[in-house]
């Protein structure tokens, strides 16, 4: 594979302020974008439903989503490689702004389901913006420089389920759900704008670069390991997989759950969404509780203490204990994933990290695919609770894993 010149940040490597250049444009595009797509995320799976869809098709379509978007991360990891990030990162940032503009004229879930299947594969910007994020901040403030990104990037989030719920209040489920894609929309079209006048590329790329991205020989080559995998890092993706199928097993059925079972009111969901959102900043002490007392260990806690949450949820009754049951998932699982990133840095080689994040990525994606689609059918076909008691024995089983097989190494990968 032909080596990649990165293009050298022209500002202090002592610099304290992350937010300048790509990393500026990337937090503004961002939380502008995250802020419309909030105002409809959480009521999807109401929407849907209304529609006259089901929770067994809602989990198909998920799934399929998923699916596509497991396919779209290795080989949109070759794009970025090979043709550069930005041209990439524009072209979906554009396409992206159809699917809410035709969410808000469509009235039958089965082309809600068929859009949401082909917006998925705007995902295959995924890898570009992960690896220009990576090149626009100096190696030694990297962590702190992608922690305290998400943080900024999320902060909108906060705000726009409330927004959303009011628009619903107001206007009713599918008209409040139609206005707020108008809205989703606009911000997309922003964020997309800001992306194209303002990114700059951060790889190039030499002329070779072409002809070697369609040599089948260079692509083989790029995806054989040179020697078997770690026990500790296959133990730790199959653990995270298990996450991740816990996770889509429940994440499409818990306003269905709080709203058809519980109770609840649109508002009062917004409420608990927005709130759950600020757990993000827990992100910045958690990356330092893992450096401090070991990854390993702060995973093994996370799991434990989050895996009888969801239990708790479906005991919940009330809006105050649906709230504090939703808190307690955000407070006890938030440190997981970023300890099972540095982890898994920890244990691979430098020349193998692309495909083992492409390998870990494929391999939780269709783990979440299945959650989602087993999901559905328990809450639909046999009880609605299953789903969470699911989540629960998948959460313990990847402890197990994690006790039993990953180990921290000795000498780290650099």
């Amino acid at each position: 594979m032909r080596k990649a010149i990165s293009v050298k940040n022209k500002q202090s490597q002592n610099s304290l302020h992350f937010f300048h250049g790509n990393i500026a444009v990337i937090a503004m595009s961002s939380a502008i974008n995250g802020f419309g797509g909030g105002l409809i995320s959480t009521w999807v799976s109401l929407y849907f439903v209304k529609l006259g869809g089901t929770p067994i098709t809602l989990g198909l379509m998920t799934a399929m989503a998923a699916i596509i978007g497991c396919v779209m991360f290795p080989l949109g990891g070759f794009i970025a490689d090979y043709y550069g990030r930005r041209r990439i990162m524009v072209l979906t940032a554009f396409y992206s702004i159809f699917f809410p503009s035709l969410y808000a004229v469509i009235q039958d879930w089965r082309l809600f389901a068929a859009l949401s299947v082909v917006a998925a594969f705007g995902s295959i910007s995924n890898p570009a913006s992960s690896a220009l994020v990576v090149d626009s901040i100096s190696p030694e403030k990297r962590t702190t420089g992608i922690a305290s990104l998400q943080v900024v990037a999320s902060l909108p989030l906060i705000v726009a389920p409330l927004i959303g719920a009011w628009l619903i209040q107001n206007h009713g489920l599918l008209n409040g759900f139609r206005l707020a894609c108008m809205y989703t929309a606009a911000t997309a079209f922003i964020s997309a704008f800001i992306v194209f006048l303002f990114l700059k590329e951060t790889l190039r790329r030499r002329l070779t670069a072409k002809s070697n991205f369609l040599n089948p020989s260079k692509l083989k080559d790029i995806m054989k390991f040179p020697r078997p995998l770690p026990t500790s890092l296959k133990a730790l993706m199959l653990s995270y997989a298990l996450v991740a199928f816990a996770n889509g097993a429940v994440g499409s059925y818990y306003i269905l759950y709080a709203s058809s079972v519980i109770g609840l009111k649109e508002m009062e969901w917004a409420i608990i969404v927005s709130l759950q959102y600020l757990g993000i900043v827990l992100k910045i002490p958690g990356g330092w509780l893992s450096d401090k007392f070991g990854k390993r260990k702060i995973m093994i806690v996370s799991v434990l203490m989050c895996a009888p949450c969801t239990i708790l949820f479906t005991l919940s009754r009330s809006f105050l204990q649906v709230l504090v049951v939703v808190l307690l998932l955000i407070v006890t699982g938030i440190y997981y994933a970023p300890a099972h990133e540095a982890l898994q840095a920890d244990l691979t080689p430098r020349t193998m990290r692309g495909r083992i994040t492409a390998l870990w990525q494929l391999s939780s994606g269709l783990l979440a695919a299945s959650g989602m689609i087993i999901g559905g059918f328990l809450f639909q076909a046999i009880d609605p609770t299953l789903p969470f008691y699911l989540f629960t024995a998948a959460e313990l089983i990847a402890v197990f894993f994690l006790i039993s097989l990953v180990r921290e190494p000795e000498k780290k990968e650099i």
